[in-house]
C-alpha cells in the first residue's frame, strides 16, 4: 500500500463500519463536489481543489477527498465532471458536459425538461437569446446545488 493510500486508509476506517479498507471503501457513495476556490487538503495529504464529498451508506458518516482519491481508491468514478464544473464556474452561458449533466439530474438539481434541453443543446453554439436565459438560469443551480426535484438514489441511505 503507498502512503496516500495508507493515509486515506487511516482517514476511511474510522468513519466504516468495515474494519479493512477494501470493504470499506465500498460503503461511500458520492453525494457533492465542489471547486473550492482556495487549495485544501486530501486526508491523503495531497492538495487538492476538486472536493468530493462522501457519504458512507452504512452508518450516515461524511466526510470529503480529493477527486484522484476518489476515483483510483474509494472506486466512485467522476468522469469529466470537474472539467464541466468548471466550465460553467467561468462562463454562465457554458454548455455543460455531458457527466455534469447525468450529475445534475441525478441529484435533483434540474428537472426533467431541463435534462432534455441540457443534453439536447450541449454541442450547440448558437442559441437563441431565450434559451440562453433557460442555461444561465440552470446552471446557476447547479453550482448552487439547489435540489429541485427529489429523487431517491438506488442504493443511497437518506440524507
Amino acid at each position: 500500500m503507498d502512503h496516500n493510500r495508507e493515509r486515506l486508509a487511516a482517514h476511511i476506517l474510522p468513519l466504516s463500519v468495515a474494519q479493512d479498507f477494501e470493504a470499506a471503501r465500498k460503503e461511500w457513495s458520492l453525494f457533492g463536489v465542489e471547486v473550492s476556490p482556495e487549495w485544501d487538503h486530501c486526508p491523503c495529504g495531497k492538495e487538492i481543489k476538486e472536493l468530493c464529498y462522501i457519504r458512507n451508506r452504512w452508518n450516515g458518516h461524511k466526510t470529503y477527498v480529493g477527486n484522484v482519491c476518489v476515483n483510483r481508491f474509494l472506486g466512485i468514478e467522476t468522469g469529466n465532471l470537474f472539467a464541466g464544473l468548471k466550465r460553467i464556474m467561468e462562463d454562465s452561458h457554458a454548455n455543460p458536459n455531458e457527466d455534469l449533466i447525468v450529475h445534475a439530474h441525478q441529484f435533483g438539481y434540474i428537472y426533467e425538461e431541463e435534462y432534455k434541453f441540457l443534453m439536447d443543446t450541449r454541442f450547440k453554439k448558437k442559441l437563441s437569446p431565450k434559451q440562453l436565459a433557460w442555461k444561465e438560469k440552470i446552471n446557476r443551480r447547479i453550482l448552487q446545488q439547489t435540489v429541485v426535484h427529489r429523487r431517491e438514489l438506488a442504493g443511497a441511505a437518506p440524507a
